[in-house]
């Protein structure tokens, strides 16, 4: 009896029986974790309107609101510190999982096309998408090979707090702006003066990956709506020739293409300094302001801010 006991339980059936438990709960937190990151960011919903950005846009608009007063489904895949081929990533993703978008709010701002000042880890925001082709290819070029098998295998590993955060909100459903406070704009005046802030740096491998973006999204027959959520007055006028330069490319993409429009909100807002937690960020404040501007001319209640090539929305007749 002894025996048979001991056999039974040998150390190395007790170690597979520990892997296969692990592994298991590993698999079940890992989905359920994925499926509410999936729910945050609406793939794989029945969207027919998009949001795409960092956060700045993430903080600029209320896809709640937007919701109510359009009366159809928004996915706001906005994600932290992400550069403009992870943006065409994540364009790609959408539509991949999301085939009923035919418009797509991109979000755009001066400092877009500069390398630095974004997360330069913020491939690993894409980890719980490991199961894409795109994505995974473009993580394992960015990772060593220990650390892309680490989270290849384990689902588990490829959350950190924010991440997590993301996943429980979308299971809520909680889109909620929590960026409470105002700017401190004495602050700012003095970075500004001993040059210590982000600075524009007009890159042509970005620039081309936005503009393969809008080509791509053209041969799909989706507008794309370029959206300048308003960064503060001080910061755009820190580098005005560079600041009006970055303008001018969007306005470019504008005319050129027959799909697109771009919205700047910068004359109506940047120099309401109320609005701002910070010099690019909206306070839940703010963003009820330019989610309301952006509903009246999605609606064309103010045709003026549309040239004739732009009445044509069908899906906001």
């Amino acid at each position: 009896m002894i025996h048979r006991f001991s056999k039974d339980f040998s150390p190395i059936r007790i170690i597979l029986a520990f892997i296969l438990i692990f592994l298991l709960f590993d698999f079940i937190i890992g989905t359920f974790l994925a499926n509410g990151i999936k729910k945050y960011y609406g793939l794989g919903s029945k969207a027919e309107l998009a949001l795409v950005g960092h956060s700045h846009l993430m903080l600029g608009v209320d896809k709640d609101l937007l919701e109510d007063e359009l009366g159809l489904s928004v996915s706001k895949y906005t994600r932290e510190g992400v550069n403009v081929a992870e943006r065409k990533l994540m364009v790609q993703q959408l539509l991949k999982e999301s085939p009923e978008i035919n418009t797509i709010v991109y979000g755009v701002d001066a400092w877009m096309f500069t390398g630095k000042g974004l997360s330069a880890n913020s491939h690993t925001l894409f980890y719980p998408f490991l199961g894409d082709k795109a994505i995974d290819a473009y993580i394992k070029a960015r990772t060593g090979f220990l650390e892309y098998w680490k989270h290849k295998v384990l689902k588990t590993t490829r959350y950190d707090e924010g991440l997590i955060n993301s996943a429980i909100r979308g299971y809520l459903g909680n889109w909620s702006n929590f960026k409470e406070g105002v700017v401190d704009t004495v602050r700012l005046k003095r970075e500004i003066k001993s040059k210590k802030f982000r600075h524009i740096d007009n890159s042509q491998s970005n620039i081309k990956a936005l503009r393969e973006t809008i080509v791509e999204l053209g041969k799909k027959n989706i507008t794309v709506i370029l959206l300048y959520v308003p960064t503060i007055n001080f910061i755009n006028k820190a580098e005005p020739e560079l600041f009006q330069e970055s303008i001018a490319i969007f306005e470019e993409l504008d005319g050129r293409y027959e799909h697109v429009t771009f919205l700047d909100y910068n004359d109506f807002y940047a120099h309401d300094h109320c609005l701002f937690f910070d010099p690019i960020h909206m306070n839940p404040k703010g963003q009820q302001k330019v989610t309301k501007r952006l509903i009246r001319d999605l609606k064309l209640e103010e045709p003026v801010l549309f040239t004739e090539k732009d009445v044509r929305f069908e899906l906001f007749p």
